[in-house]
């Protein structure tokens, strides 16, 4: 079976395209006219094979392309082409190609040659393995077609590939199905053989999809249809034999695939023959699959003498290709000799060549596992959401009398959460003397005692109600501080509202998950691996620590760790220490987390290398807004909440935590939990 990847005849949908638009936008300028001209030779030069040819031209034109011309775009586009299989500068190119749109002007004249180059753009990502980026841009792309764009199937051909590479190939085909059902409706000025091309190299890649879906019905009926037209194109000689040939070969290989798969013996011999004989001995690998596909069907036959003969030809040929088209080939190559080798009885050896398969094909779907992950649907229903806050807060600006009733409102918030922290500590001070008090004022601390527990409630609901409108005013100040009318002195308060509102998020946050919390709420358990349950912490805080140079390192064991605990809370507890630790390590700082299990019990540690705790400070480092809190190495801002919460979530669990710290040394806390059996 063979793919066509955008490496081949589909690459060049994007430049032929923009030749025939930019022709339209620069009617009677021969300078213009020539240069075209002469990009299209070396678009036709690539088409040919004649890659280094056509590259030297490309170079010689470069300095006769004005900057302000939409052909600078081609000429990028061409050279994005070219360094197909390099990635990195691919992606340099397609970056040049946009910078031609930084002016909006351009934007607004050339659309389709905008369209176009955010395609490039995302192909670029996409080979760079920006998944989530290559989504982005040809999202953008779908933007520009709702404006009016002519579509030409392209962005169906993008999206299909990306489907295709996860595996979804059911899907996959779909969408090339749809990308061929739009080819040739845009432009009528492309060439009967272009269009060959690109007609060809979406039927086969909807039949492939097909196929690699089980599909195999429809499969046929594709490859069929692409013979059918490699036929008539061959009959009307509008294209020269050697690319006649070229795409037989696919097709035939890939109809032979499918009837392998059928059972249909003798059918699939004939088509793979013919394949294998129409390359002869081609060094680009176009003989390898077909090859391959033999030697699997004489395996079935049991002419092991044949299928030997298959096996090392194919392997002549791969072995005499660059690192980088070889990798398939030798997987499928791997698989199929071990089997041949079990067939003829020979064990040992085939253990050794499945061993390789299973490597092989294990570091392959390692270095995909980011693509298989990617929610296409989603990410671009992310995008689409995007968008529309993107316009809707670009529609709705706020007025300047808006900023003074924001600020009071502002101030009013911090007062009341002023009023409530010093309320939260007159009230534990007071507890402790109620608790002197004789027999006789045993009501009144009953009578207090319900008091607070009403006033908790107030204020628990009073930090909710708070939330949504200082997250509204942070959000209206992040407006204002991108309009340009503000001075630099009203830009500097608004930064300072917009600070201030955010740390009471954060405070209103951190206030909810402790002191406010439902003292009633149930401890609902479950049976948890910490092992795992701490590299997950680890890796998504690797983000936090490297803003200061900093390395998070888990000293992890090999076998799962199983506690009764809940995940949520436990979660948040282990996060608050290595925060901590963070915070308080100074720049390229290095902080230890690890677990052990002996004795029934469970040992949790983090250790830093920061500033340490001072020793008249331990005793209240546990405590609720602790006197001990201050400032991290980079000035992160202290609440005095993240070990009290910590404390309480371990003691939940039956467990302690403690710490052992010098000042200027670092700082080491340890949590114990009890394990299972």
């Amino acid at each position: 079976m063979k793919f066509i990847l955008p490496g081949s005849s589909l690459r060049n949908i994007a430049v032929l395209f923009l030749f025939l638009l930019s022709s339209c936008l620069q009617k009677n300028n021969p300078v213009h006219d020539k240069l075209k001209k002469q990009l299209q030779i070396t678009d036709s030069l690539i088409i040919a094979g004649k890659g280094d040819s056509a590259m030297l031209l490309l170079t010689k034109l470069r300095k006769q392309i004005p900057g302000s011309d939409p052909l600078i775009c081609t000429y990028y586009h061409l050279q994005a082409d070219h360094y197909f299989y390099k990635p990195a500068v691919m992606d340099l190119y397609a970056d040049s190609c946009l910078d031609f749109f930084n002016n909006s002007k351009n934007i607004e004249k050339y659309p389709d040659e905008y369209f176009q180059s955010l395609l490039i753009k995302g192909d670029a990502c996409f080979r760079t393995k920006n998944y989530s980026k290559a989504l982005d841009y040809y999202y953008k792309g779908q933007k520009v077609l709702s404006s009016g764009i002519c579509d030409n199937g392209e962005l169906a051909s993008k999206i299909g590939i990306i489907y295709f590479t996860q595996k979804n190939y059911f899907v996959a085909a779909k969408y090339w199905a749809e990308s061929y059902n739009k080819l040739g409706l845009c432009n009528k000025n492309i060439t009967a053989q272009k269009l060959f091309f690109i007609k060809q190299g979406t039927l086969n890649n909807t039949g492939f999809s097909y196929e690699m879906a089980g599909k195999l019905d429809s499969a046929t009926a594709y490859y069929l249809k692409d013979l059918d037209l490699i036929t008539k194109t061959d009959s009307n000689k509008l294209i020269g034999k050697h690319y006649i040939n070229t795409a037989s070969v696919v097709v035939y290989d890939n109809l032979g695939g499918v009837n392998l798969k059928q059972g249909n013996l003798s059918i699939a011999k004939s088509y793979l023959t013919k394949s294998v004989t129409l390359v002869g001995e081609d060094p680009d690998g176009a003989i390898i699959p077909p090859l391959l596909k033999l030697a699997e069907l004489y395996i079935k036959l049991g002419d092991n003498l044949k299928a030997k003969e298959s096996f090392d030809k194919s392997r002549q040929v791969f072995d005499h290709l660059p690192a980088d088209n070889e990798e398939e080939y030798v997987i499928k190559w791997n698989k199929l000799y071990a089997q041949y080798l079990y067939k003829i009885n020979q064990p040992g050896a085939a253990y050794h060549y499945q061993d390789v398969y299973i490597k092989l094909k294990d570091a392959l779907d390692t270095r995909s596992a980011n693509l298989y992950s990617l929610n296409v649907e989603q990410e671009l229903h992310n995008l689409q959401q995007k968008q529309a806050l993107t316009s809707l807060e670009q529609e709705n600006k706020v007025k300047k009398i808006y900023l003074a009733s924001s600020a009071i409102f502002v101030i009013f918030s911090l007062v009341l959460i002023f009023i409530i922290n010093k309320n939260l500590r007159k009230s534990k001070e007071s507890q402790a003397e109620i608790n002197q008090q004789n027999q006789h004022l045993q009501r009144t601390l009953g009578e207090l005692e319900h008091a607070n527990k009403n006033y908790i409630r107030i204020m628990r609901v009073m930090a909710h109600d708070l939330r949504n409108p200082i997250s509204g005013i942070t959000g209206l100040v992040s407006l204002m501080l991108a309009e340009d009318e503000f001075s630099e002195e009203n830009k500097g308060i608004l930064k300072l509202i917009e600070t201030t509102g955010l740390n009471s998020m954060k405070m209103i946050n951190e206030l909810l998950n402790s002191g406010l919390a439902d003292e009633n709420e149930k401890l609902v358990t479950q049976r948890i691996d910490l092992n795992s349950l701490l590299y997950d912490s680890v890796e998504l805080l690797q983000f936090r620590a490297q803003e200061k140079q900093q390395t998070i390192i888990f000293n992890h064991i090999n076998t799962p760790i199983i506690a009764e605990v809940n995940h949520e809370k436990i979660w948040r507890a282990i996060n608050n220490l290595i925060v901590n630790a963070i915070k308080f390590s100074h720049i390229s700082g290095i902080i230890r987390v690890g677990i052990q299990s002996e004795n029934k019990r469970i040992l949790i540690s983090v250790a830093d290398n920061g500033i340490g705790i001072p020793a008249d400070q331990k005793d209240s480092v546990f405590e609720m807004f602790t006197p001990a809190k201050k400032n991290g190495t980079d000035g992160e801002q202290p609440f005095g909440l993240g070990l009290s919460i910590s404390k309480k979530i371990v003691e939940m669990h039956n467990g302690n935590i403690w710490f052992e710290s010098n000042a200027g040394n670092g700082t080491i806390f340890y949590i114990e939990l009890p394990a299972l059996d």
